[in-house]
């Protein structure tokens, strides 16, 4: 190990904000600020012992703790070992999930009236960022894996096709990878986005533990990309709601941005919160690759025991035609029987005790993280093999997905803003087609839109949300949870152009 390599990894030895915290309270300071619990003094009696330890570093910005928005003490050492750990040249610490960087990076490049290429499978806090900016999207339409049904990534020459027919646009923003694990060749396609000099953003919520193992993809960053948005949170063991937004290059607007994540998140940040990030950071870069060696060899294992079931399809982890990368502590599980749907067997794994991340009409969603034990995966296999007896269907059926690349393509009526501020009315689902939905329609997990405001609505989505609906998924962004009826823009208003 040279010198400089053995000093970088003493530093990352080093976690400044939570040694702040853990100094501060053991000093047995007298509490004259908020919050008002004053370290845990005045707490619910039935749980304070229960969350003691979080109470008491549970703070505000008090003289050497340092403060989130002006960072200039140990928050801002923490984030520079955060920045030099995932190769950005900086890093911010969001306390708001990988939804609030997504708003702020998009209100930063975007103006009103402003185009942004955007990939339309990608999750619903860039739609909402493109409302807040009143930016247009133009939509990279993914492939679709024709082994699973599922969206994967996009191709380069749609993205540069789109380039080159909308040389006004501001910016390029992609998901990688996507929920399910599949990723693109984001080195290439950040060759591409940069010829045309404009900034390669991405929504990297399920990769922040890319780039810290042989076995797994490279980051964002590593490829070159100008700004990353990590939920630290999923893959890493940061806190629920602790993600990092990761920059390099010139082509961003670094004090709009700051400007824009100022407004977006509390003026109170929490610091258990911040200090679960700097943690993260430590454990990711000192303790992280034995970790990953065991989590990914336990996933392949069950990987291989899984493709023994006859009615079930196991993505693999090789790549192929449709996507280049793949994460390997991803299991997702394609049903290859009418017996079951992904939401029927969700349920009987979670009676087993198994809780899956996600299921759809075809798919359940597994996923592995350092945190996963040999205990977990012999679990899940037992309980499998004990479904699979249960159902006694030993022939696989033909896999029929309901998903194509047209899924994702509407004619855009309105500019979703003016949709969602249009006159609305509310009507049957079935009685939908042809009307300009008002709502965000979206099926959660796993958070893509099926619909968005000022689209028009066809009869395949009625279809698919009919499907859905019959099969108990959960929707956000409607008014009616239960998708018996949407709302849409009023007759008069489409007549009369919206006036």
């Amino acid at each position: 190990m040279g010198h400089n390599e053995q000093k970088w990894e003493e530093k990352q030895r080093t976690a400044p904000l939570y040694e702040a915290l853990k100094r501060h309270t053991a000093s047995k300071p007298h509490s004259f600020h908020v919050p008002g619990h004053k370290m845990g003094q005045s707490f619910d009696q039935e749980s304070k012992a229960f969350f003691h330890n979080y109470l008491s570093i549970d703070m505000t910005e008090i003289t050497g703790l340092d403060d989130l928005h002006q960072p200039e003490g140990v928050i801002a050492q923490a984030q520079e070992l955060a920045a030099a750990a995932f190769d950005a040249e900086e890093t911010k610490f969001l306390i708001g999930g990988t939804t609030v960087g997504n708003l702020a990076t998009i209100l930063t490049v975007c103006r009103p009236g402003d185009k942004i290429i955007v990939q339309r499978n990608c999750h619903k806090s860039v739609y909402h960022g493109m409302v807040l900016a009143q930016a247009e999207p133009i939509y990279v339409i993914p492939a679709v894996d024709p082994e699973t049904g599922l969206a994967a990534g996009v191709r380069r020459e749609d993205v540069e096709r789109l380039l080159i027919e909308h040389p006004d646009a501001k910016a390029v923003f992609l998901t990688n990878p996507t929920y399910y694990g599949m990723g693109i060749d984001l080195e290439k396609m950040a060759t591409v986005v940069h010829r045309h000099n404009i900034p390669l953003l991405i929504d990297e919520a399920h990769g922040a533990h890319y780039g810290f193992h042989r076995s797994l993809p490279p980051s964002a960053m590593q490829c070159g990309v100008d700004v990353a948005i990590q939920s630290t949170h999923k893959m890493g063991t940061a806190f629920t709601m602790c993600s990092m937004l990761h920059i390099q290059g010139e082509r961003i607007n670094r004090q709009r941005l700051y400007h824009y994540l100022a407004m977006l998140q509390s003026s109170s940040p929490s610091y258990p919160l911040m200090a679960s990030l700097d943690l993260a950071r430590r454990h990711m870069v000192m303790e992280g690759s034995k970790e990953w060696t065991r989590a990914v060899a336990l996933t392949d294992y069950a990987r291989e025991e899984l493709k023994k079931i006859p009615w079930l399809h196991v993505v693999q982890k090789q790549p192929n035609q449709v996507y280049q990368t793949s994460d390997p502590l991803k299991l997702v599980l394609t049903l290859r029987t009418s017996l079951l749907s992904g939401y029927d067997l969700q349920a009987r794994l979670e009676e087993a005790g198994i809780y899956p991340e996600l299921a759809d009409l075809h798919h359940v969603l597994l996923i592995s993280s350092s945190g996963t034990t040999e205990e977990d995966i012999e679990r899940l296999i037992k309980c499998m093999e004990q479904i699979h007896l249960q159902i006694k269907q030993v022939a696989t059926t033909t896999f029929e997905s309901g998903m194509v690349s047209s899924s994702f393509l509407r004619k855009k009526v309105f500019s979703m803003h003016e949709a969602i501020d249009a006159r609305a009315e509310t009507v049957p689902l079935e009685e939908a087609t042809g009307r300009i939905c008002v709502e965000m329609v979206i099926p959660y997990p796993p958070g893509i839109p099926l619909l968005t405001p000022g689209e028009e609505i066809d009869t395949q989505v009625i279809r698919l949300l009919q499907e859905l609906r019959d099969k108990n998924a959960r929707f956000q962004g409607v008014a009616d949870g239960q998708m018996k009826t949407l709302r849409v823009v009023q007759t008069e208003h489409e007549r009369y152009g919206g006036k």
